[in-house]
């Protein structure tokens, strides 16, 4: 209906992504031939489009219908949408359809995958001829030129001199590259523009880059190939070319010297700091024993019973605030035990855990804690359901006692989408586990079903836990430590089976919800013949509606909130003298009703008006 589909695939350079969606449109639909119009493309999806560079689309579409500017390309984001936007005008008057584009892109997998845009119907009117052909004429003088040929080289070997002469003669970019030096190179790349082969003259820029370094010569052989590359006059240099002028300007010589040379400086930088950090330890510790210094020193001998004797002196201070000891000890046999410091042989962190030390008792209260046990199990009250039922959700988290939740637990669904929640959860009652030091909390979740589930549901639960009477902050339990809990991913016996085959319509396509209702909002009503009316089905559901879901003819969906329950879709309708719009209907399945209903919207009333003869040209 909306025209061919193009064989080519136009390549999304550097996405990567998951099941992408695309959906594209004008910012007008009926417009005099030659008018400029604002194409854009959206892509949806979990996608990395950090690295997109707008695609070529003149090469993809009919230029005796489209004139594209892809010079005019730009990437913005929308909403949950990557957007693309394309100056364009249509060539010739009458219906034109702008074509479905398909492309690609990556998958995290590496595999290659596609995503198709949808047709676009325009009603290009007659419109100044002027304009037409002074589109018509417009060719590529524009493109940047690469360099021009280079002529004199000075060459010893008269018969190498000959054949130079005899390429200079019919330059090709073959004839040039029978030759090694530079020059020739040159002369190898600009025939490979003129001649079309973007991707040689790239190649051999990019030699000539590491032999000799980047000239003024070769910066302008890139802008031309990339212009060629792309279809775009207006290309530029690549950033990380004007970045790197510094270092690439050099050969591979200056390259690898002024890279060793940074190495070799962030060497002695890291070295610098670790001589600077062990100089300040040293001025530290000197700062300490000068402090001790001026202490009083008592030095006492004393000679234990097996004949060792005990060398012990204390430091304190003058006004006997601190002190700290050296002890050593010496055997008969002259073995001596390296110095200690503390109190009176003692850890010099034992402070921490005596009880009048303002800190006291504080490393021996954390050691006391007492370990912390918590498992968690989902179950459903029913193993099997039919789409639409009610169903509980069991949590049962079995935990040390002594603990609680204090902001409850969150229970995480990756189904969420196939099944609701249709009341606050409540506790279910208090167990005793068969851990005699756990007890067993129950919560019920009231749930209901959407969609066909067939596998287990895939759950996880997370929270932050509190220990009862633990105290924190000044000691008087006004702030207690939280600390997060997560259960990990987790996996609960459950099936959700389709909807009765019994009155089952052949368009059904999965929705279910308690009613349903469309709205048609046509942008326009009063029209001329083949006037494009861009039609907004506004849908109201309570229930699921399959992510993909797209009713019939219509063009793609362009809002969803599942919160208030609206989907937004947007179709194009050509009025070739049909009375009224086309009816829109949709299929469900009503689980308070137990049975299918359908729905419909459209049918409203078109009025044409009468094109006075030379008016369009007008």
């Amino acid at each position: 209906m909306f025209g061919i589909i193009l064989a080519a695939v136009i390549e999304l350079t550097g996405v990567t992504g998951e099941d992408l969606r695309s959906r594209a449109f004008f910012d007008a639909n009926n417009v005099l031939v030659g008018d400029p119009l604002v194409l854009t493309i959206d892509f949806l999806g979990e996608a990395d489009f950090s690295s997109l560079h707008p695609p070529v689309l003149a090469k993809s579409v009919n230029r005796r219908d489209w004139k594209i500017d892809d010079a005019s390309a730009k990437t913005s984001t929308f909403q949950d949408a990557r957007r693309l936007t394309y100056r364009i005008r249509p060539m010739r008057e009458g219906v034109l359809y702008f074509p479905e584009l398909e492309f690609s892109y990556l998958e995290k997998s590496g595999e290659k995958r596609t995503v198709r845009s949808n047709a676009i119907p325009v009603h290009a009117k007659p419109g100044s001829q002027v304009v037409v052909k002074e589109m018509g004429e417009a060719d590529e003088k524009g493109f940047p030129k690469p360099p021009e040929l280079i002529a004199e080289v000075k060459i010893a070997d008269r018969d190498e001199l000959f054949r130079w002469k005899k390429a200079l003669s019919h330059p090709t970019a073959d004839g040039f590259a029978k030759f090694d030096f530079p020059e020739a190179k040159m002369n190898e790349a600009t025939c490979a523009i003129r001649e079309g082969n973007w991707s040689r003259a790239m190649s051999i820029y990019r030699l000539l880059e590491w032999r000799i370094g980047q000239t003024e010569a070769i910066e302008r052989g890139i802008i031309a190939a990339e212009a060629l590359k792309y279809d775009n006059p207006s290309a530029v240099l690549p950033v990380w070319r004007e970045v790197g002028r510094p270092l690439l300007r050099h050969d591979w010589k200056g390259r690898v010297g002024l890279v060793a040379g940074a190495i070799a400086a962030l060497v002695i930088l890291f070295w610098l700091i670790g001589r600077g950090i062990r100089a300040l330890a040293c001025l530290g510790l000197v700062a300490l024993f000068a402090g001790a210094a001026f202490g009083e020193t008592i030095e006492t001998v004393t000679t234990n019973a097996d004949g060792s004797i005990v060398h012990r002196k204390i430091i304190r201070g003058g006004n006997g605030s601190s002190s700290f000891s050296i002890t050593t000890s010496s055997s008969s046999g002259g073995m001596t035990r390296m110095p200690s410091m503390g109190g009176i042989d003692r850890d010099p962190f034992s402070m921490f855990d005596d009880e009048d030390f303002p800190f006291g008792g504080m490393r021996r209260r954390r050691q006391q804690l007492p370990p912390v046990s918590i498992s968690v199990g989902l179950m459903s009250d029913k193993r099997e359901v039919t789409v639409g039922e009610n169903f509980n959700l069991v949590l049962a988290i079995d935990r040390t006692r002594g603990i609680s939740f204090s902001e409850g637990v969150n229970l995480s669904l990756a189904e969420r989408n196939l099944i609701t929640q249709t009341s606050p959860a409540y506790t279910l009652r208090q167990e005793q586990s068969v851990n005699p030091t756990n007890v067993i909390d129950r919560l019920v979740f009231p749930m209901r079903a959407l969609a066909p589930i067939k596998g287990p549901l895939h759950y996880s639960v997370s929270g932050n836990y509190v220990r009862g009477g633990e105290r924190g902050g000044f000691g008087f339990g006004l702030f207690q430590k939280a600390y997060p809990y997560s259960s990990g991913p987790k996996t609960c016996p459950f099936v959700v089976k389709e909807p009765p085959s019994a009155g089952r319509p052949e368009d059904y396509a999965g929705i279910v919800s308690e009613g349903l209702s469309i709205v048609e909002l046509p942008d326009i009503l009063q029209v001329e013949t083949n006037d494009v009316i861009t039609i907004t089905y506004r849908m109201k559901f309570k229930g699921y509606v399959p992510p993909r879901f797209l009713p019939k003819d219509v063009a793609f969906e362009w809002n969803r909130e599942e919160r208030s329950g609206t989907i937004e879709y947007r179709r194009f309708f050509v009025a070739d003298g049909a009375p009224a719009t086309p009816a829109l209907k949709v299929s469900y399945y009503d689980p308070q009703l137990k049975r299918y209903r359908t729905v419909k919207s459209g049918g409203t009333l078109i009025r044409y008006r009468k094109v006075e003869e030379g008016s369009a040209a007008k």
